[in-house]
């Protein structure tokens, strides 16, 4: 501190003579130490590329790709549990910077974020640029954990029960409730309601009208009701999933900044040999294994890589120049939760001064509390099923809150890749009124994509195909759900804050009547994007299943050692915010590959 203390005061001695100044320069100080603590207590595993890349081993036991949320996990498990296997873990990314530390800044990490976008097909993303929607995928360690609303949900145990149903034994939600329960005692996780912001009760009370009651969260499962979500926040700080799972070992070498460009395949065996990489100084090199290889690259990365490995669509790859080694139907079944926001604007004109915004960020960086140390009000959420038919929710309702001319709302629409036409016409209620969010999201879309390859260049940004409502089913859901959520405007508690949903005034729908079926249609047709939940790329079934990639044991069909641990693997998208499933996903292969090499008597 005192020598920090003598640097400021070095820059400019006059102003900081004497005992006022250096109480000035004591303050100063004290601010740039505060700041500095943003990383204390945990540091990244070290980069061991260049290492590997000069004299390192040539060979490891496991070759785990990607560094995410299931990633991360894995390689975490087993390089702590068996010192004695070499667990090499390849990450195209970096570590994350400040911006993803600070849970308020959910939408500040776009140069950490792949930055994919979906295919333009005129029947969706007609409100985002270039009518594509934005799709946001993490590139750094924890890979979309580090990006993400640190929002977790178990999904309904229905979800799984069908994964079962579907063909894979072992997946029911009796026999993986334990994998949940053992992730949230690692994660000591906690509902974090932000004392100062009334909504949360306002809502409570708002929903109880319409007769949705607060639902359990002990479990924190997708049950019909209301909640406020648990949070993988800790000391005010994101807790990024690597955090929780990597530590620095000497049996772990991770390997930052380097791209894993196809796995090479011994078919005389039917083995995974090694993978061939790329780091980003231009090298290539290939590195084999002794036990598997492990594809955690996401459900867009994921298949890409099997792409270029020459496992697919036989058609496709042929397309692309690629010889066909195993034809599998990789890139298909892609499954996503999108939301369509509604607007409303409020009798409230709340103003947030600069002096209160340096407030929050001094009360933030001395204390980690306050405003940017939560995520509004987005973790306050209701589930339904829109038929009144069953416990089991089709729709999810988030909500945000917006002060008079907030500053963060035109970054949070940008965020999600809206245009400037959008854009402009909600910051315009915005600049008089607060604005009250509420976004229904489509839980179970019959709508189904497909990930395809755009050339046999591994740098090269993937063809997504979202395909949103190609099914109309999915638009009936959702103007169900919207009529649903108007009905908060018509409750006693939110009539007090002259609540009204706002028309916007959008030149695609501009021949539809206001509140008219061709209205909402239209209005979805524009607004709706994702939050960023693929999933079903590598979907998991047995091998008589012609839709499927994997095995219940998540072993790509036809090979022995290459196995797929990530949201791709997931036959049906569950009922919820995804990466608590998808680090369930990593604790399970973890317990399925040490009862494997125990079985053969390896360790």
């Amino acid at each position: 501190m005192e020598g920090l203390q003598a640097n400021i005061t070095a820059t400019c001695p006059s102003a900081f003579h004497g005992a006022t100044g250096q109480l000035f320069a004591a303050a100063v100080a004290t601010v740039v130490a505060a700041h500095c603590t943003m990383f204390d207590g945990y540091r990244w595993p070290r980069d061991r590329a260049e290492e590997v890349i000069q004299n390192g081993p040539t060979s490891f036991d496991f070759i785990v790709v990607g560094a995410g949320t299931a990633g991360s996990a894995l390689a975490g498990l087993l390089a702590e549990s068996y010192p004695s296997w070499s667990i090499l873990l390849v990450e195209a990314g970096d570590d994350p910077g400040l911006n993803s530390e600070v849970p308020a800044f959910l939408l500040y990490n776009q140069d950490i974020s792949w930055g994919y976008k979906t295919k333009a097909d005129n029947k969706n993303c007609l409100g985002s640029v270039n009518q594509q929607c934005l799709w946001s995928k993490g590139k750094a360690m924890g890979g979309s954990s580090s990006i993400n609303a640190m929002l977790y949900v178990r999904g309904h145990p229905n979800d799984f029960r069908n994964w079962e149903k579907s063909g894979n034994p072992g997946w029911s939600y009796e026999e993986i409730y334990k994998y949940f329960e053992a992730i949230e005692q690692k994660l000591n996780l906690s509902s974090y309601k932000y004392n100062d912001f009334s909504w949360y009760d306002i809502l409570d009370e708002a929903y109880k009208e319409l007769g949705l009651t607060k639902s359990r969260v002990d479990k924190n499962e997708s049950q019909i009701g209301t909640r406020v979500t648990k949070l993988l926040i800790s000391n005010g700080k994101r807790l990024n999933t690597a955090k929780i799972y990597l530590k620095e070992r000497d049996n772990l070498y991770v390997m930052k900044n380097t791209m894993v460009q196809k796995v090479i395949l011994n078919l005389k065996n039917n083995m995974a040999t090694g993978v061939e990489l790329r780091h980003r100084n231009g090298i290539v090199m290939q590195i084999k294994t002794n036990k598997e290889i492990i594809l955690s690259a996401g459900s867009i990365a994921t298949p890409q890589i099997l792409f270029l490995s020459g496992i697919g669509p036989k058609l496709h790859l042929n397309e692309k120049g690629i010889q066909t080694l195993i034809e599998l139907p990789v890139g298909q079944n892609l499954q996503d939760h999108v939301l369509v926001p509604l607007v409303f604007k409020t009798n409230q004109h709340t103003v947030i001064t600069l002096e209160m915004k340096i407030s929050m960020l001094l009360e933030y960086m001395f204390t980690k509390t306050g405003f940017l140390s939560n995520i509004g009000l987005v973790d306050y959420m209701g589930f339904i099923n829109t038929n009144h038919k069953n416990d089991t929710p089709d729709i999810q309702y988030f909500h945000m809150y917006f002060t008079k001319s907030d500053d963060t709302l035109r970054t949070n629409l940008a965020g999600f890749g809206y245009n400037e036409e959008v854009i402009s016409a909600i910051t315009a209620i915005n600049k008089n009124d607060d604005i009250f969010g509420v976004y229904p999201t489509l839980l179970h879309p019959k709508s189904k994509g497909e990930i395809k390859l755009t050339n046999s260049y591994p740098g090269t940004a993937p063809e997504i195909n979202s395909n949103y409502f190609h099914d109309p089913d999915d638009i009936e859901t959702f103007l169900r759900a919207i009529k649903e959520a108007r009905k908060l405007q018509q409750t006693e508690t939110l009539k007090k804050f002259e609540i009204e949903l706002v028309p916007l005034k959008l030149s695609g729908c501009a021949g539809f009547e206001f509140d008219s079926e061709e209205y909402w249609t239209c209005y979805i047709r524009h607004m709706a994007v994702t939050i960023f939940h693929p999933v079903g790329t590598a979907k998991m079934g047995p091998k008589d299943d012609t839709t499927s990639v994997v095995n219940e044991r998540l072993l790509v069909h036809g090979l022995k050692n290459l196995r797929v641990v990530d949201a791709s693997i997931m036959p049906s998208i569950t009922s919820g915010n995804t990466m608590a499933p998808t680090l369930m996903v990593a604790e399970k292969a973890f317990d399925m590959i040490k009862k494997q090499y125990e079985f053969r008597d390896e360790l």
